[in-house]
């Protein structure tokens, strides 16, 4: 099956994002929160690659 091209709607990065912020919130211990906001920085900036992607064209 061939690759897509065409990216991810931006909203889904950025509601990504803000879930994984949460759950980093609401984790108790110290490596799972990390792990978390790890991920959720990942997927911000992901989203801000996508959003800058899309205005240059």
């Amino acid at each position: 099956m061939p690759v897509s091209r065409k990216p991810a709607p931006l909203w889904i990065w950025i509601v990504a994002a803000a879930c994984f912020a949460v759950a980093a919130l609401l984790q108790g211990d110290a490596l799972s929160r990390t792990l978390f906001l790890v991920a959720a920085a990942a997927l911000a900036i992901t989203a801000v690659v996508q959003w800058r992607m899309r205005r240059e064209r």
